[in-house]
């Protein structure tokens, strides 16, 4: 067994949960954003299926290329932004 299959990830996800929950980005308990409200409704279901359906793409195309979900994102930004990708990056 290597390094990497011995390493716990708990406490990097645990870290996470309690960041965002600490961001005070959205008031308690609210799960839709309001501009995803505006657009496509209050729908949790809907919400949460395009977030997984997002990722999904998202691992399938660094996947694809051969490499990381970071630089596709970066990459994407620009290719759909042009010289204003850097506003979205």
């Amino acid at each position: 067994m290597n390094a990497l299959q011995k390493r716990s990830w708990s406490p990097y996800l645990l870290g996470a949960f309690l960041s965002s929950k600490l961001s005070g980005d959205r008031a308690p308990g609210e799960k839709i954003p309001a501009l995803w409200q505006r657009r496509f409704g209050p729908s949790v279901g809907a919400r949460y299926g395009a977030a997984f359906g997002g990722g999904f793409l998202l691992m399938l195309g660094a996947r694809v290329a051969q490499g990381c979900t970071s630089g596709h994102g970066i990459l994407v930004a620009f290719a759909l932004h042009g010289r204003e990708g850097s506003r979205h990056v």
